[in-house]
């Protein structure tokens, strides 16, 4: 029987928690989309959360949504998630969501449930298995987790760039420097996003002289401000996209001189192409991740405040273009996603296991 054919009440019974809203972004649902594409194992996959960019994520026709009230608190959204596991007897839970609490972690791990969490920052987790793709070491540390996963007596957490949880074709492709240099700017879909977006293309813009190559613009699905992005990229001469498909970025990246990103997975992506980097820590939350970059010479960082600067934005693009920095395809493959969905089979293994003895 082939993986198509296998039949509904056979399959993995997975509850995902993940929202994709203004508040939280779209990357947690882009990641745990890619994710669970990777996996082998047959699953019935439910996704509960909120945000109407769910339903762009997921195909609605083979994956059940079961929506949760966007205004409660996350102790509310967890008992909601909680019940609706126990309604259709899931077998496994898959965490992504950052507004995770103490309590709610120690709700999970009092159910009946197994739990996956997929994880930033470190803390009060507490889960069979942890993925936590950060480079930051201090980001590592789970102090509720014996170190025992349920089925081996390996580590139940998986930590650093090698799974870092970006779409493998970022690490597929190899930069290949233009002979007329360009430059591509990719930017999220936030509030702050918007402000800096604008600022790039405003009256101070950096682009007003044609001094910087040819510019290409990405902003993300749930960028606010595309009507007056439109515009100021027209004056400008800069091509706008919005929201393209992560094999296209990926191509895009290896073939431009240099990319001016925000913090956050894009920086990875990035990182994992081989195309030298500029990073505006958009966040403050984002700030450690970009100076280690910078540290180690894997990036160039603009820093919290000189990111809206755009005589300084400008000064470093023009250096980045004398002396571009060269990622280390070694720290950020691009692979882990892969490894990721093949621990994450090896759980689902176990689980299957218990189905056929049962």
């Amino acid at each position: 029987m082939g993986h198509g054919e296998i039949m509904r009440s056979d399959r993995i019974r997975l509850c995902v928690r993940l929202d994709a809203d203004h508040a939280i972004g779209l990357g947690h649902g882009t990641r745990v989309a890619e994710l669970l594409r990777q996996i082998k194992s047959p699953l019935d996959i439910h996704i509960c959360g909120s945000g109407d960019p769910l339903d762009l994520l997921f195909d609605n026709d083979t994956i059940t949504r079961h929506s949760l009230t966007q205004a409660a608190s996350e102790e509310d959204k967890c008992a909601d998630f909680l019940d609706y596991a126990q309604k259709i007897k899931a077998d496994l839970l898959l965490i992504d969501q950052p507004d995770q609490t103490a309590a709610t972690w120690a709700s999970y791990h009092r159910s009946a449930f197994s739990v996956i969490a997929i994880d930033d920052y470190g803390g009060d987790v507490q889960a069979d298995l942890v993925f936590n793709g950060t480079i930051l070491e201090n980001y590592h540390h789970y102090p509720l987790i014996s170190g025992k996963s349920a089925i081996s007596e390996k580590s139940a957490i998986f930590c650093g760039s090698d799974y870092a949880l970006l779409n493998p074709v970022f690490g597929a492709v190899t930069w290949q420097k233009p002979q007329e240099k360009n430059l591509l700017i990719v930017i999220g879909g936030g509030a702050r996003a918007a402000q800096w977006a604008l600022a790039l293309t405003g009256a101070h813009s950096p682009f007003l002289q044609p001094i910087h190559g040819k510019v290409t613009m990405i902003v993300g699905a749930a960028f606010p401000e595309m009507a007056a992005a439109r515009t100021a990229c027209k004056k400008l001469d800069i091509t706008l996209r919005q929201n393209i498909p992560q094999a296209e970025l990926a191509q895009l990246l290896a073939h431009h001189s240099i990319a001016l990103i925000t913090g956050g997975m894009i920086v990875y992506e990035t990182l994992a192409s081989g195309c030298p980097a500029i990073i505006f820590p958009q966040e403050e939350n984002l700030i450690p991740e970009a100076t280690w970059f910078a540290e180690h010479d894997m990036a160039l960082s603009l820093g919290f405040e000189d990111g809206m600067d755009m005589k300084k934005v400008g000064n470093m693009i023009a250096a980045a273009y004398n002396f571009p920095t060269k990622s280390d395809k070694k720290k950020i493959d691009g692979k882990g996603m892969l490894r990721a969905a093949k621990e994450i089979d090896k759980f689902c293994a176990t689980i299957q296991q218990d189905h056929q003895t049962s």
